[in-house]
């Protein structure tokens, strides 16, 4: 009978010890992807003007190829937009961005499909804007009222810019249809590029 009762502690304790290991190893395992999921960044080391917080791009009814819709048809779609803001005519500065927005959608990888580059007109004759889409290809032109896009474009507007800088600005909007970060046409590709991707990877 002793023999069988020193025969069970032991038993007893090789199994309590063998769960104490299988929970060590279990944590150590475990611990890092824990961490990744409670862990949440307090700042976005951005290189271009991040909104915060990002504010929702309020409605605009925009004519197209295929007719009269809205910007929100991006969001509808689940997609992101490179967007420029042509009002009045796209100067050198404003081309810049849009060969700038087009060529950053290009590098954007297994993303490429998630972006549109879109420009937005309004006070330009509408063969010039044509001549622009057909340069630029594959762009999204629409055209806006005048006084609609003047007081839509407001919500883009960044402080330090003077009024000829902001027409030269590209934006990010994100596919819940939220301005994210926006840049001016002369900015460092490398730079923005590291920007949209980890956009891109934190929204996806």
């Amino acid at each position: 009978m002793t023999e069988q009762l020193e025969k069970s502690k032991l038993d007893a304790n090789t199994l309590f010890w063998n769960r104490v290991q299988l929970i060590a190893v279990l944590v150590v395992f475990l611990a890092p992807i824990a961490g990744a999921f409670l862990y949440k960044p307090t700042k976005f080391n951005n290189y271009g003007d991040l909104y915060t917080p990002a504010p929702e791009i309020t409605p605009l009814q925009i004519e197209g190829k295929d007719g009269v819709t809205e910007f929100a048809r991006y969001k509808s779609e689940d997609l992101w937009a490179f967007l420029v803001i042509a009002n009045g005519q796209c100067t050198e500065e404003c081309e810049k961005s849009v060969l700038n927005a087009r060529q950053l959608r290009a590098m954007q990888g297994k993303h490429l499909e998630r972006l549109r580059t879109v420009v937005i007109y309004a006070g330009m004759d509408d063969e010039k804007a044509k001549d622009l889409a057909a340069k630029y290809q594959p762009l999204d032109l629409y055209k806006a009222k005048t006084d609609d896009l003047s007081n839509w474009e407001k919500q883009f507007q960044v402080a330090s810019d003077t009024q000829d800088e902001q027409k030269s600005r590209f934006y990010v909007v994100d596919s819940k249809g939220l301005l994210m970060i926006s840049y001016p046409s002369d900015a460092d590709y490398k730079l923005v590029n590291k920007d949209l991707k980890r956009l891109l990877k934190a929204r996806r």
